[in-house]
């Protein structure tokens, strides 16, 4: 059922102003019920007015979800393949189905009216509501790009009378949407419901870590990527246009999925994080250890793991060649990608891992960050081999230390020099890098030879844990 809006209604408008009340925005006949804890109306809104009055500036609103600013729920940016994909299905569909509509507002008194009118079965009524001037802020929760999508397809064939155009507005004229009010002011909520609704475009695993605050390896993330100075301002979690708007010096250093997991490492997580769920089956065990041992609340827990991984990441951001340049000024973010190992995602995991065995063994973390800088990260730190031509064996090339696990050195055909370039972020390749980076420096301090011990390997992920005697053989009867 639709009601009629404040801007087709003037009786309703007159009515508004003499009762001394603002006027009326919009109006609607819906169904009022609730998901647990969480009110919600719902109703069909005619397509053609939904293109006209639910358009973003008018009665919609959304941002670019923005980690520093929680005033206000956030959306992932907007895909523009994505949105001619949904206007190409409207134009050519003669069933143009857009889904559910979800919206968000705080429900407040003043400006928002609730009229129940009957129950109509248990926990489910027809209502009247009304939202007038001066009412909060109708956040998009979910559907921003069928919106836009077909806000562009209306504004096209809105004013036709003939040919293709036309069907398509007789098609949309005589099609509703259904919409969905859900009446929830708490930003962190909203956005939350968004990660967990999203239907029509898988979301980016970087904007979920940032969003999502119901597991604690996102809210480990998202405390990492605020305060430790080498996330500050160059950890992405949307398009990079999207970033630019607000700061066009932008430059991603790393993602906020790649900070998340090396946070997680780094408090004992290591990689066993094959899956979300194990990542925070994981992290919430050693939480849960922490908080037996110190009567601590979980919360503090966590806030305090948080702080001892920036402090250890600030220690690391002005020591480790490449960062320590980015920390000086002496460096540009786009340069380290281009110079440095580990400015791939698996880099990063490979010194989380080592400060995370550091912290499992009981050796003194700094230390073994100061042995992580001596290690060669750069690039061009290659080896090469002369050709023999005895054995017509080529000349050949590789990284001094991370060849095969971090590095992949090839011949560049266009700058006619060998070049190391990051192998990928495979498991099997960081996994590789983690032993070889412990190994060798157990080997090179003697004072940290625990650090590559079989029971911090265990401890991190890298050897499998010793399963029990298991089942006796059968025997013959």
């Amino acid at each position: 059922m639709t009601g009629s809006t404040s801007l087709t209604n003037p009786k309703r408008l007159r009515a508004a102003l003499k009762d001394g009340k603002p006027p009326i925005k919009f109006e609607r006949y819906a169904f009022m019920s609730q998901a647990g804890e969480l009110r919600k109306v719902t109703w069909s809104e005619p397509m053609a007015l939904l293109a006209e009055l639910w358009t973003f500036g008018n009665l919609l609103s959304r941002e670019d979800y923005d980690l520093d600013n929680e005033s206000h729920p956030g959306q992932r940016g907007v895909y523009e393949d994505q949105v001619k994909k949904i206007a190409e299905g409207i134009r050519t569909s003669t069933r143009p189905y857009l889904g559910t509509l979800v919206v968000g507002m705080e429900q407040d008194s003043e400006f928002v009216d609730i009229e129940e009118i009957e129950e109509l079965m248990s926990g489910v009524f027809l209502v009247r509501i009304a939202v007038r001037e001066g009412a909060p802020v109708i956040w998009s929760v979910d559907g921003q790009h069928r919106e836009i999508a077909l806000d562009r397809v209306w504004a096209l064939v809105k004013d036709a009378d003939e040919g293709d155009e036309l069907v398509v507005r007789r098609y949309i004229e005589q099609s509703a949407v259904e919409m969905t009010m859900l009446l929830e002011g708490d930003p962190d909520i909203l956005s939350t419901l968004f990660v967990k609704m999203a239907s029509t475009k898988p979301i980016d695993p970087s904007l979920i870590a940032v969003m999502d605050k119901e597991n604690a390896t996102n809210r480990l993330g998202q405390y990492v990527i605020k305060n430790a100075r080498l996330c500050q301002g160059r950890t992405s979690y949307l398009p990079d246009t999207a970033h630019k708007r607000r700061d066009s010096t932008f430059a991603s250093l790393y993602k906020a999925a790649g900070v998340r997991s090396a946070a997680s490492a780094i408090a004992g997580v290591g990689v066993r994080d094959r899956s979300p769920k194990l990542r925070e089956t994981h992290l919430n065990a050693i939480i849960r250890k922490r908080t037996t041992e110190t009567g601590i609340s979980g919360d503090a827990v966590l806030t305090a793991i948080g702080a001892e991984i920036v402090e250890a990441l600030d220690y690391a951001y002005e020591c480790i060649p490449g960062w320590r340049e980015i920390s000086t000024g002496a460096l540009t973010v786009p340069e380290f990608r281009r110079r440095y190992l580990h400015s791939a995602a698996a880099g990063l995991h490979v010194i989380a891992n080592t400060i995370a065995a550091a912290r499992i063994v009981g050796v003194p973390w700094r230390k073994v960050v100061d042995a992580l800088a001596e290690l060669p990260w750069q690039r061009d730190a290659l080896r090469t081999t002369p050709a023999n031509e005895e054995d017509g064996t080529p000349e050949t090339a590789a990284h001094v230390f991370f060849e095969g696990t971090l590095a992949k050195t090839v011949w560049d055909e266009r700058a006619l020099c060998w070049r190391a370039s990051a192998s990928g972020a495979t498991r099997a390749g960081y996994e590789s890098a983690i032993s070889r980076v412990l190994r060798h420096i157990a080997t090179e301090y003697a004072e940290l030879k625990e650090i590559a011990s079989d029971a911090t390997f265990t401890e991190l992920g890298l050897i499998a844990r010793k399963s029990g005697p298991g089942r006796p053989k059968k025997t013959a009867a």
